[in-house]
């Protein structure tokens, strides 16, 4: 539990890793929360690409039978991609988004990955800790069909 006033803060970091479901093709990439309840970002591709990039908002919290939370969440948001597709996502975590599954569909195609320890512990760069190396990191940002997703998921998230 974080209280405003003791100035501690919450920032988690994980990589992720899993497949689409029909082609078996991998995913890599991470996720990334400043608050676990509100939710995150998600990015994902290749290990040389990143491709699709969501956002994930707490959507439930489930509590035992003294109304207690048992630490289990789940987050729902949307995923957008640089060649135009778009979908949903749902993270389920055990312990308040510090471990899980998310799993999705892309335009219809299912996938899931798992978040991830470190493959190793001490690196400075994407590739050592997570097994990825992205060659051109702000593409999404560049992109006319990624602001406009970012656009749409800000205003709705206003509501």
């Amino acid at each position: 539990m974080c209280f405003a006033l003791t100035g501690c803060y919450y920032l988690f970091m994980s990589g992720v890793e899993g497949s689409y479901s029909a082609t078996g093709a991998p995913l890599l990439g991470r996720v990334t929360s400043r608050d676990e309840q509100t939710g995150g970002t998600l990015e994902i591709g290749s290990a040389e690409k990143q491709q699709c990039k969501g956002w994930y908002r707490l959507s439930q919290v489930k509590t035992n039978r003294w109304k207690l939370e048992t630490g289990e969440r789940t987050y729902q948001g949307r995923i957008y991609c640089v060649d135009g597709r778009e979908g949903e996502i749902e993270f389920t975590s055990a312990d308040r988004g510090r471990t899980g599954s998310i799993s999705g569909k892309i335009s219809g195609e299912a996938f899931q990955v798992n978040l991830i320890k470190p493959k190793k512990s001490h690196c400075d760069t994407e590739e050592c800790r997570w097994g990825f190396k992205w060659t051109n990191e702000n593409e999404l940002s560049d992109s006319p069909y990624w602001k406009g997703g970012a656009n749409r998921q800000l205003s709705s998230a206003d509501q």
